[in-house]
């Protein structure tokens, strides 16, 4: 499992009341920041994320293969163990989504949810 600096609930770094910022090897936090990328925006891997553009934001979405693409990314974090009741809820035509999972990890069973936004990234194939 690979250790990241503590984010809050929204992404932001967490920062505690002295002022410290703290790590965690956390399977859920890995999850939930993989599902916020969008296939080739990280600079370090332009394979890791969910092809959103390509796979939801487009005029006849495949459910199947976006349900797909999110437990791969899911599945992909260390520590996870199976991917189960994934549910996506979209909005096309505000090009946001929420996405929810159950995940099952060495850390537990949990549900998380990532809200999606379309809007706020240009398309990495467009700059």
């Amino acid at each position: 499992m690979n250790t990241d600096l503590l984010l809050t609930r929204d992404g932001d770094l967490h920062v505690g009341e002295t002022g410290d910022i703290s790590l965690t090897g956390s399977a859920r936090q890995a999850i939930a920041v993989r599902l916020r990328w969008f296939l080739g925006e990280w600079r370090y891997d332009a394979g890791a994320g969910v092809p959103y553009f390509d796979e939801m934001f487009v005029k006849n979405p495949d459910a199947a293969r976006i349900r797909q693409a999110v437990s791969d990314e899911a599945s992909g974090v260390g520590g996870v163990t199976g991917v189960r009741d994934i549910r996506i809820t979209m909005d096309r035509q505000a090009r946001t989504a929420s996405v929810a999972l159950l995940v099952a990890t060495t850390e537990g069973t949990y549900r998380e949810e990532v809200a999606i936004d379309g809007q706020l990234r240009g398309h990495p194939a467009r700059g």
